[in-house]
Parts: structure tokens; C-alpha cells; sequence
């Protein structure tokens, strides 16, 4: 198995840039982001700047679906030309029915007659901190390793990721269900900014700010205090670029020479995150 040519697909919703997903030989499945009776193929017919726009003047939350199993077992196909083995890396399986239809499309595709076998593989992670794991993936193909031992490694860097952000609002909450109507609007009448972290493939909370300054300097204190700064951090904001700066400013004054990148969250997250979400993705450093 050693040195087998693995070649890698993922979706639209780890937010990886089209280009650098090309650009890395990744082939990425576009998720699909409705609004009312439209629907739009992520990133190729929807920029994340157009979701926001039309999100902020939207009654109703749009919705997601997940790409049919008919665009995985296309992909499969495609992607198996030239390669021994097919990685598919997936968005978290708590929180997507993303990673069962990939399962189902590569019985499917087996079915069909596909020689080369097909690996599904479920990050426990969403958005950027699935991106950093997808590039991760990225090294260990140019580095030679197999499907197997990718997923392996991967699945200790998955204790390793820091994923924590701050919400602007929790008007999107309110309208999903998530919250009470009457709190939602408490909090935000109070400018209570809520800190979440993802880990284990699921949000949760650990604590709230006062105002979305607070919250920025605390999310980016978290990398100065778990974060290996030999590794790059992104930071990652919903149609908030002022806030992303305000958060590298901060970061580089904890930890100078940080390497940091700066990216969108596209519409599969940033319908429940809002606009104004900022937040940050990194490998945590090894504890003795």
C-alpha cells in the first residue's frame, strides 16, 4: 500500500477557496444553499458575499441540502483515473447527512463497477477547521502515505483542532429554533456577544462577551494560550473583513510572527452563524 496515489474530494463546506482547492488537485462538491424556491450550487453559482446580502433581507432562514448522491458517484468516477485510492473528506456527521450519502454513493459506485476503492472519511469538523484538516490531507498525499494511514493521522489531529468564534447576534438562532425569542433578544439588547467553541463534531458554548471587542480579544487570546504557533491559524469571518483585521491585530500582539490566514465562511455555516461572526482555527501545540 505504501506510496499509492490517493487522490482527495471534499465539499463546499469546509469553505476552502475554489482556486486553492484546484490548485492542490482537490476535487470539491458544491453543497446546495435554497432561498425559498432557488435553489444555488455553492460557491460556482453563490458567493458568500452574495448569501449575506441576500440573507440580511431574507423573512426566513435559507437552507442547505447536501450534494446528491448522483454528484458523488460522478466525482468517484472521475477522480479514480489515474489513482489507486479515493479519499472523500466529509463535514462533520453530526451536524450533516453530508457524510451518509458519500457512504451510500461509494457502495453505489462499487456497485457500478469502480475498481478503485473508495475511502469516506468523516472529519468531526466544519468550515475552516475542516479546511485545515483537508490541507493536512493534502501533505500526507504529496508525502506518499495511503489512504489509510491519511485517515489514521487525521483522526489524531482531530483532538488537536481549536475552533472558537464569537456570534454577533443570536437572531439567527432565534429564527432556527435554537433559542427562545424572548433570550435572543435580551441578549442582543444587552450586547451580549456569545463564545462558542467546535469540537467533537458539535458548537457549544464557553461563555459570553461584552460587546463584540470583548469577544474578539478573548477568541483570539485562545490561540496564544493552546495554539502552536509553528502552525498557520485562520481566521475566519462572515461578511465581517474589519473584524478578521482586529482579530490578526490581536493575535500578533500575543504572538508575533503568527502565521495567519484570512477567509470567508460561506453559506452552509454562515446561515446559522449570521453576518459578523468572527473566529479562529488552529492545531493546538503538544502538552507535556
Amino acid at each position: 500500500m505504501e506510496g499509492r496515489k490517493v487522490r482527495l474530494i471534499t465539499h463546499t463546506g469546509c469553505d476552502m477557496p475554489l482556486d486553492e482547492a484546484e490548485a492542490l488537485h482537490i476535487r470539491m462538491i458544491p453543497d446546495r444553499v435554497i432561498f425559498g424556491e432557488n435553489e444555488y450550487k455553492n460557491m460556482t453559482e453563490i458567493t458568500a458575499e452574495e448569501f449575506y446580502g441576500k440573507m440580511e433581507k431574507a423573512k426566513e432562514l435559507p437552507t442547505s441540502s447536501t450534494p446528491p448522491v448522483g454528484d458523488f458517484v460522478k466525482a468517484f468516477q472521475e477522480a479514480a483515473e489515474g489513482a489507486d485510492e479515493v479519499l472523500c473528506l466529509m463535514i462533520t456527521s453530526k451536524m450533516s447527512g453530508c457524510y451518509s450519502t458519500a457512504v451510500a454513493a461509494a457502495k453505489l459506485a462499487e456497485r457500478q463497477g469502480l475498481s478503485v476503492p473508495v475511502y469516506v472519511y468523516d472529519t468531526q469538523q466544519c468550515s475552516h477547521g475542516m479546511a485545515q484538516m483537508v490541507r493536512a490531507a493534502v501533505k500526507m498525499v504529496q508525502e506518499g502515505k495511503n489512504a489509510e494511514q491519511i485517515m489514521k493521522e487525521l483522526s489524531v489531529l482531530q483532538s488537536k483542532m481549536g475552533v472558537y468564534f464569537v456570534l454577533e447576534s443570536l437572531k439567527n438562532a432565534r429564527k432556527g429554533g435554537r433559542v427562545g425569542a424572548i433570550k435572543a433578544l435580551a441578549a442582543d439588547a444587552l450586547g451580549i456577544k456569545p463564545l462558542l467553541l467546535f469540537a467533537d463534531g458539535l458548537v457549544s458554548d464557553y461563555g459570553i462577551a461584552r460587546g463584540i471587542t470583548d469577544g474578539i480579544d478573548r477568541v483570539a487570546s485562545q490561540f496564544s494560550k493552546e495554539g502552536d504557533p509553528k502552525k498557520t491559524v485562520t481566521i475566519f469571518h462572515a461578511a465581517a473583513p474589519e473584524r478578521a483585521e482586529q482579530m490578526k491585530d490581536k493575535i500578533l500582539r500575543e504572538t508575533p510572527g503568527a502565521k495567519i490566514r484570512i477567509e470567508s465562511v460561506g453559506p452552509v455555516i454562515g446561515i446559522y452563524t449570521g453576518s459578523g461572526c468572527v473566529g479562529i482555527a488552529f492545531t493546538k501545540r503538544e502538552t507535556s
